[in-house]
């Protein structure tokens, strides 16, 4: 809770979950996706964290099973690019 207590307090207008690799630092790993949550003007820590961890929930499924099709192309600049199954020319 301290997390979303510390971005509510902010003032931010958006939080999200990061899902990123395993290295031997805290949360340093190289970031694989990202999403975007809303925060709302009056909102509580435990309504953005619900909010925050239904987007993190679909986000692991998603970014798994990329990585799992191959479907995680890296930009020149390091940022991974998920393609999409129908067309691998469009990214999420």
């Amino acid at each position: 809770m301290k997390v979303h207590k510390a971005v509510i307090s902010s003032g931010a207008r958006f939080s999200g979950p990061t899902i990123h690799f395993v290295d031997e630092h805290y949360d340093t790993g190289r970031i694989l996706a990202q999403r975007v949550v809303p925060v709302h003007a009056n909102d509580t820590a435990e309504e953005l964290a619900a909010r925050v961890l239904n987007e993190e929930h679909q986000l692991y499924v998603e970014a798994v099973e990329a990585v799992c099709e191959e479907r995680v192309v890296w930009r020149e600049d390091g940022v991974p690019l998920i393609q999409t199954k129908e067309n691998p020319n469009e990214f999420r």
